[in-house]
């Protein structure tokens, strides 16, 4: 090939409207994007803003995540703490005296918030930067409620999402055991089945009293980088309302909170979770909106 034909054939001899519809392709692709990120500077800039505005936390993923943007700090305007309890069998899944999330689980709850926040205190305010936290198990759409997903509704995974929903659906078409036939449940699921995956979070540990969870609560750093906070509705286990008024307490440039809680089991309960919520609601002096 001549030096004629190679220059003809170059990757900047396309339009700019053309390379950007290339990529936007791509990123709409749900595709591994780093890769791409050497074909120009153009799209370097481009993916790296892409890939940097969305995180997603893991535990795992914790201790690495100062280096991990480092560079990029300015360009993250979200992150996904996403907390995966342990799995559970089939002796669990409805079992009445099922005791509550485990002390493993708890323990990784507590020693990921403790990473994330000292991670965040360093960082200024630039910005939004919306948190949003998720406690799910995988186990919880493995067992009566196979239509349970866990990713974050937004434009970039929906249609993901929907092939998850019916694949899954699909491939665990008939489940006897756990009311599932052709694909359909037609009976409802026992209270302690419906109760799994509505844990109460920290609700039997690792804290012996109220005074300890609000002492361990306290010695978290603050951080003011923080100004949204999103508990999605695919987030079914439950804050309790002082946990989440001790939680907020440690993000003085909160602005907006999203919670989307479930509807308690009990009128009483529920009673006492909407005066938690009113309460903590009048301490945060900050907030603009809580939808």
């Amino acid at each position: 090939m001549s030096q004629t034909t190679a220059n003809m054939t170059s990757w900047h001899c396309f339009p700019a409207e053309i390379r950007y519809m290339v990529l936007e392709v791509l990123m709409q692709d749900g595709c591994r994007l780093a890769d791409f990120a050497t074909v120009s500077r153009e799209w370097q800039t481009t993916i790296e803003r892409h890939n940097f505005s969305r995180i997603k936390l893991t535990p795992s993923r914790l201790a690495n995540f100062g280096s991990m943007v480092h560079r990029n700090r300015s360009l993250v305007r979200y992150i996904w703490l996403c907390l995966e309890l342990e799995k559970y069998d089939c002796t669990q899944c409805d079992f009445p005296f099922s005791r509550g999330m485990s002390n493993a689980d708890n323990t990784m709850i507590i020693t990921a918030f403790q990473d994330l926040f000292s991670h965040l205190s360093a960082w200024e305010p630039d910005g939004d930067l919306l948190l949003d936290i998720s406690v799910h198990s995988l186990s919880d759409s493995e067992h009566w409620f196979k239509y349970l997903t866990f990713e974050p509704d937004n434009d970039s995974n929906a249609y993901g999402r929907v092939q998850h929903i019916e694949q899954s659906l699909l491939f665990k078409a008939s489940d006897h055991h756990h009311g599932w036939i052709t694909g359909r449940q037609p009976s409802i699921p026992s209270y302690a089945a419906c109760h799994k995956p509505f844990d109460e979070i920290m609700g039997e540990g690792p804290f012996d009293n109220e005074q300890e969870e609000y002492k361990w609560w306290q010695q978290l750093p603050l951080v003011p980088a923080v100004t949204g906070v999103l508990l999605r509705q695919q987030n079914r286990r439950r804050w309790k309302p002082d946990a989440l008024a001790h939680m907020f307490a440690r993000l003085p440039g909160l602005r907006q909170i999203h919670y989307e809680p479930w509807r308690e089991w009990d009128n009483i309960i529920q009673r006492d979770t909407d005066q938690g919520k009113c309460y903590y609601a009048g301490l945060l002096f900050s907030v603009t909106s809580i939808v």
